[in-house]
C-alpha cells in the first residue's frame, strides 16, 4: 500500500493562516490538481481538526466520471457534527476509525452516517491504521490531514509521496505549523532524502511531487 500526503504551503512554509484555518489562499488550479491526486487514490484519510476547521468537500468535481476515494476519518477523542460535507457529498459511506474511549459517543452521533471501526486502544496509531486499510484492500491512500496527523505518519516512516502546492503568500507570524508538526524531530530526518520527481508551474503556484528515495 502506498500513502501520499497533499498539503499547500506559503512561501515561508506555513500551512495555516494566523487564525489556524486555511481558506482563500489557493486558486482554482490548486483545487483541480487536488482532484487529480484524489482520482489516483482509493481512500482519503482525514483528521478531526481538518474536518472541523475546513469542512472539506471530498467529491471530485473537475474530472468527469472519476472514481471518488472513500473518506476515512480518524477520531481519537470526541466526535464530529453529522452535517459536515464529508457525510453528504461522498460517493461512499465514510469509514470512521475511533478508540474505545470515544466509541459510544461516535456511535450515538454517527452510526447512521458511517461505518465505524473502534480500536481496542486509547490512541490511534498510524501502523494500526495502515493495517486496517491494507486488510480492506486499499492500495493508494491520500492523507489530507493536518500537520500533527502528518507528523505521526512521518514519524513512523509510512509516507511514500509528498504533494506540495507552493502558494504566493508570506505570513511571517511565528508559531504557525508547517506540513508536519510534532514535539520532536522526525527520526533520522537528515538521512531520509526525498527525490523531486515532478514540478509544474501554473500561474503563480508551483505543484511539487517528492517521492521517498
Amino acid at each position: 500500500m502506498k500513502i501520499s500526503i497533499n498539503m499547500a504551503m506559503t512561501l515561508d512554509g506555513k500551512v495555516v493562516r494566523p487564525d489556524g484555518k486555511w481558506y482563500g489562499l489557493t486558486s482554482p488550479e490548486d483545487k483541480k490538481q487536488m482532484d487529480v491526486y484524489r482520482s489516483q487514490s482509493d481512500a482519503l484519510l482525514l483528521g478531526k481538526n481538518s474536518i472541523l476547521m475546513d469542512n472539506p468537500v471530498v467529491k471530485i468535481r473537475s474530472i468527469p466520471n472519476a472514481l471518488n476515494p472513500r473518506p476515512v476519518i480518524l477520531l481519537r477523542q470526541g466526535t464530529i457534527p453529522s452535517d459536515k460535507h464529508v457525510f453528504d457529498e461522498s460517493d461512499h459511506i465514510p469509514l470512521i476509525i475511533c478508540t474505545r474511549g470515544n466509541m459510544k459517543e461516535v456511535k450515538a452521533s454517527l452510526e447512521n452516517k458511517a461505518e465505524i471501526f473502534a480500536l481496542d486502544a486509547d490512541e490511534i496509531e498510524p501502523k494500526k491504521i495502515t493495517g486496517i486499510l491494507k486488510r480492506k484492500g486499499y492500495k493508494n491512500v491520500l492523507l489530507e490531514g493536518g500537520p500533527k496527523l502528518n507528523f505521526s505518519f512521518f514519524e513512523e516512516d509510512l509516507i511514500d509521496r509528498i504533494y506540495i502546492t507552493l502558494v504566493p503568500y508570506l505570513i511571517g507570524k511565528t508559531g504557525l505549523a508547517g506540513i508536519a508538526d510534532g514535539m520532536s524531530p522526525i527520526p533520522e530526518f537528515d538521512q531520509k532524502n526525498w527525490t523531486l520527481t515532478q514540478s509544474i508551474t501554473k500561474g503563480n503556484e508551483i505543484f511539487l511531487t517528492y517521492d521517498k528515495r
